[in-house]
């Protein structure tokens, strides 16, 4: 009929039926046949629900009132079985009403789903394994003197690496960026291993010492037999033979210190580990700091969720409860219409008119009553489907929420593992400044021993060579006054001196000559020297210089050779005691200048 036909026609927008669509916002044709069928089926119901009602209205207007109102009984029973099953039958479980991005446009979520953590997400630790790996190639090291001293360094960094495997394994995280953090400790570390032992670098020199400490023994040992002997070609021989192993020596003492040099040059590499640990801690703070920020953020999408899941099953009871109430009065008003149209048929010559209206009130409640039946299945669906994908997305918040608090404490321990790196490194540092500087100290004192032996051994030369220079002017004043002698008597003995002259003035040269190049000796082994004295001078070690050691030497031996000519010369006591006089007066003026500086030192 036209009447059915345009219920249906006004019906029919509200039971299209949109594409069904997953979480991820993908068709499902399977879906899209059975909402199909389901719309075909609802429809059904609606039309034989709906033919009846007219059926019933055709009824109101038969002449034969007996039949219509036995009809009309059997067509209100079929009608109240019709429109049970209507209630009953109608579904829209199938119509896609609720999805994730409604949820977040109702709830007014932030997080987006592919921010979010999944179950199906695989944790990647392969890095930490590398790290693992890199530190336990570190406990293989060839340096064994270093391990030593980072084994328990190397063994807390392994159990804290195991740790963070642990916790990574039961997560859905990513480690490469928090893997990257201690690569520059461990680097540090191994270069800190790698760096020279310095006790290592100098046994070499050590020996050539001791090999050059015996070679001076026994030139020493020489030189006293042949002065023992009178030899003085011989000893004189063995004093340039000494100062030429004192230089060796030297020059090995000082080498020492360029093999210092080298191993504190290795060592400077690590005075600014803490900048290392710095850029570390900058690191894993960024870290955490991005971590708390997304776990922020999904508590507060857990929280706007909940309030939502509260306020829809809130929603859900009083929408029930009034579309009972609903059915309810409808159910009055059907049964109050067959009160009255049994009424209406006691009296139906007077009340026809009445009964079609009463007829058509029936049929547009019902169709009202159809209507409010499909919108509170939809809404049900709605509901359920609601349920469904905050239940989704709520699992998804929580796992991310749970992923965000492990990174944190993975982050932490890597931020340990560096700090017990670099305190290791920052020890050993300390302990290597520490040794250089004693050992700098001792080779200090090793260069004052055997720069004092060479700066003596060198003067003693250089005394004996002034003695002899003296001498030989003597006699050059003796030969000159002989020369003049036989010229003033033209003595043929006149040539021989001239000759004698001449010789001595050679021998003279060469004296000098020798004398300078011993006096450049003493003055170079001096000026080496310099650096120890100010250094031991600094570390509050006190001693006698070699060259106030060395003036003492001379003096005493003046003073042992004047002794011997007052014994051998008597007519020359007064030369000699004005001698002994100059003696003492360079005495006390040596005395008073070392009293000087000891002041100046104290002060």
């Amino acid at each position: 009929s036209k009447a059915t036909v345009s219920v249906l026609n006004w019906d029919l927008p509200s039971l299209h039926i949109p594409p069904h669509t997953s979480t991820m916002g993908e068709p499902s044709d399977v879906t899209l046949e059975a909402a199909r069928k389901q719309k075909i089926h609802n429809l059904k119901l609606k039309t034989a629900c709906l033919e009846n009602e007219e059926y019933v209205q055709e009824l109101h207007v038969s002449d034969w009132s007996e039949n219509q109102k036995a009809k009309l009984a059997s067509a209100h029973e079929k009608g109240h079985q019709l429109l049970a099953a209507v209630e009953s039958g109608t579904k829209w479980n199938l119509t896609a009403a609720y999805d994730i991005q409604k949820l977040m446009r109702v709830c007014g979520l932030e997080m987006s789903v592919r921010e979010l953590y999944k179950p199906e997400d695989k944790p990647q630790f392969m890095d930490i394994l590398s790290l693992k790996r890199v530190l336990q190639d570190m406990k293989q090291h060839r340096n064994k003197t270093r391990i030593v001293s980072f084994t328990g360094t190397i063994d807390n960094g392994l159990t804290k690496l195991e740790k963070v495997e642990e916790e990574l394994r039961r997560s859905q995280l990513d480690s490469t960026e928090l893997a990257q953090v201690p690569v520059s400790v461990l680097k540090n570390l191994e270069d800190c291993m790698n760096v020279t032992v310095i006790q290592t670098a100098l046994m070499g020199n050590e020996e050539q010492i001791k090999a050059q400490s015996v070679s001076i023994e026994k030139c020493k040992e020489i030189r006293n037999v042949a002065l023992a002997d009178g030899e003085m070609s011989i000893a004189e021989e063995q004093f340039y033979i000494k100062a030429q192993l004192l230089e060796r020596l030297v020059e090995l003492v000082r080498d020492k210190f360029r093999i210092i040099g080298q191993t504190d040059d290795e060592n400077k590499m690590f005075a600014k580990i803490h900048e290392v640990q710095k850029k570390a801690y900058q690191e894993t703070s960024a870290m955490k700091d991005g971590k708390r920020r997304l776990k922020q953020r999904c508590e507060n999408d857990l929280k706007h969720v909940h309030d939502a899941i509260q306020k829809a099953d809130l929603e859900d009871a009083e929408s029930m409860k009034r579309f009972a109430a609903q059915k309810d009065k409808s159910e009055k008003f059907l049964k109050e219409n067959l009160d009255k149209q049994d009424e209406c048929w006691r009296k139906i010559q007077d009340l026809e008119r009445q009964l079609q209206k009463l007829g058509t009130e029936r049929f547009e409640e019902v169709k009202r009553r159809i209507e409010e039946n499909d919108r509170e299945e939809k809404r049900k669906v709605e509901y359920q489907q609601f349920l469904d994908v905050v239940s989704q997305h709520k699992k998804l918040l929580e796992l991310t929420v749970y992923n965000c608090e492990l990174a944190v404490r993975a982050t932490g321990i890597i931020e340990e593992l560096v700090a017990e790196g670099c305190a290791a490194i920052k020890a050993r540092y300390d302990t290597t400044n520490k040794e250089l500087a004693d050992l700098r100290l001792n080779i200090h004192k090793e260069h004052l021993e055997a720069f004092r032996r060479l700066y003596k051994t060198l003067g003693q030369i250089v005394y004996k060579k002034e003695k002899k220079l003296e001498e030989i002017d003597r006699n050059i004043r003796a030969t000159h006054i002989q020369l003049e002698f036989s010229i003033e008597t033209f003595d043929p003995n006149a040539k021989k001196h001239s000759d004698q002259k001449k010789e001595l003035y050679r021998e003279r040269a060469s004296v000098e000559e020798e004398l300078d190049m011993l006096k450049d000796k003493m003055a170079q082994s001096l000026s080496m020297f310099a650096p120890s004295e100010d250094a031991l001078l600094k570390a509050g070690i006190e001693f006698t210089h070699p060259a106030e050691e060395l003036e003492d030497n001379n003096l005493n031996r003046r003073s042992k050779m004047v002794e011997y000519r007052a014994h051998l010369a008597k007519q020359e006591e007064v030369k000699i005691a004005a001698e002994r006089e100059e003696l003492k007066r360079v005495k006390q003026l040596q005395s008073n200048s070392q009293r000087g500086q000891q002041a100046i030192t104290q002060g």
